[in-house]
């Protein structure tokens, strides 16, 4: 489970301070999660390059430019979580692989693998294994049909434990403006998969930006 530590109050000097900068440039620090999304269809190799591209869709990237944090943002990586936006199966004759097996076929068969990249210099490879999921829905369930429905069946799956953090750069990993970085995705094999999904990768930190 991610915590957070308890602030004391603060006094009206430092609200106020807080609230009406004295200079334009002067930073400001707030939670952040920066994230970018590729699609992985069947047969697919990889590698997959995240974090490259400006995309219009802001529900799959919130990347303000090109391979780089704007001058002046910092953001401090905490941990990166990874989320496969896999929809649950439903069945009305049989229970299906679906979801589970495709998740499994590209942690365990396929044994992916997440590097991240800045100045030519290489944090990784590493397990995706290593890292869970931001949240999503949870649970499994199954109920048995009649007549001609066999049964019927609604499965869902998520990568480790919703919110539980992920692979812990613990802050030791500083993104400064301007700096190319990446995330780079790689598959051992093909994928072998029953729908088309896409993951998606969050690095989670403190986000220092100008206040205006």
């Amino acid at each position: 489970m991610v915590t957070t530590s308890w602030s004391p109050p603060l006094t009206q000097a430092a609200l106020n301070a807080m609230a009406n900068p004295t200079y334009a440039n002067q930073p400001e620090v707030i939670p952040w999660g920066l994230y970018d999304s590729v699609s992985i269809a069947n047969a697919a190799t990889g590698p997959f390059v995240l974090f490259q591209n400006v995309n219009a869709d802001k529900t799959l990237s919130n990347m303000e430019g090109p391979g780089q944090l704007p001058d002046p943002q910092y953001l401090i990586v905490d941990y990166l979580a990874s989320d496969f936006m896999r929809i649950p199966d439903a069945t009305a004759t049989a229970i299906v692989p679906g979801a589970l097996a495709d998740i499994s076929n590209i942690q365990f068969t396929c044994r992916e693998t997440f590097q991240f990249q800045m100045s030519n210099k290489n944090y990784g490879p590493f397990p995706i294994t290593m890292t869970a999921a931001t949240g999503g829905p949870t649970g499994f369930a199954l109920g048995y049909g009649s007549g001609t429905a066999a049964n019927n069946s609604v499965a869902s799956v998520l990568s480790g434990r919703p919110g539980s953090g992920g692979f812990p750069f613990c802050g030791a990993l500083v993104i400064p403006p301007k700096i190319g970085f990446s995330v780079t995705l790689q598959l051992a094999v093909a994928a072998t998969l029953v729908a088309t999904f896409y993951q998606r990768v969050v690095l989670v930190g403190p986000l220092y930006r100008r206040v205006l």
